[in-house]
Parts: structure tokens; sequence; C-alpha cells
């Protein structure tokens, strides 16, 4: 394993990633994340002051056996994780890392100023420092 601590987060994002409103419907979010072979959506709130949510199969899956959750009208923003942590592409991983791991955090989302550049999952962090070649996604 290379040395990857240094490693900028943008040489690692992955920018094939998935929007959804908040107010979209939670049945859509779960047949997004299906459709699409995900685990994550990262919620647009449209509003930079806001910045960004995110929900994840594990949200949706707590609700599943919850009756007093009404599943057909349930929003997107009624579940999401938000504030969410947002990280820098400037940052490097091991600030990355830690800061995910403090906020006990699996994914993030990467924001350059307003614009959303991708997400950065710990999948993404396992990849580069097992094969230690630098190659994001």
């Amino acid at each position: 394993m290379s040395d990857f601590r240094n490693t900028p987060v943008r040489d690692l994002v992955n920018s094939d990633v998935r929007t959804i409103n908040p107010d979209g419907l939670l049945s859509a979010a779960a047949r997004a994340m299906l459709e699409n072979h995900i685990t994550c959506l990262v919620v647009d709130l449209q509003d930079p002051a806001r910045g960004y949510g995110i929900i994840t199969q594990k949200d949706i899956i707590g609700l599943v056996f919850d009756d007093s959750v009404d599943h057909e009208s349930t929003t997107v923003g009624d579940v999401m994780t938000h504030p969410t942590l947002a990280l820098s592409p400037q940052w490097n991983l091991e600030t990355a890392v830690s800061l995910m791991r403090m906020m006990g955090v699996r994914r993030a989302p990467v924001v350059d100023g307003d614009r959303l550049l991708g997400l950065l999952s710990f999948t993404d962090v396992f990849r580069h420092v097992v094969q230690g070649d630098g190659a994001g996604g």
C-alpha cells in the first residue's frame, strides 16, 4: 500500500452521483437507487446556503417496518440526513477520512463552492488504499 494520506479528495471523487429533490417521494428514491445500483442519493436542496443532504438505503430500510410511517406520502426531505458533512476537493484523504469517521458517515458530498462535484465514500478510499494506484471511482 502506497502513501495515500496526502492524496487530494478531488483525485478520488466519484462524479457519477445521482441527486434527488427533497420533495421527491421516498418510493422514487428507492426506485432510483435500485435502478442505478447505488446505495445513496445526494439531496439537492437547491439553496447554496443550506448545502446538500443525503439519503441512503439504510435510511429507507429503517422505515420499511415502521407502521407509524405513511410510506405513500413520505418525502425524501422527511428522511434525509441534513446537514451532512461536505468535503472540499482540496482536502487530503487523511483530513477527509478523519472527519468522516468523527461524524460517523460512510460517504459525503464533495463540493467546490456551491457546485456539487460528486461523492467520496469509504469504498472509494478503500480501493485507493489497497490498489495504491491513485484511481478514483
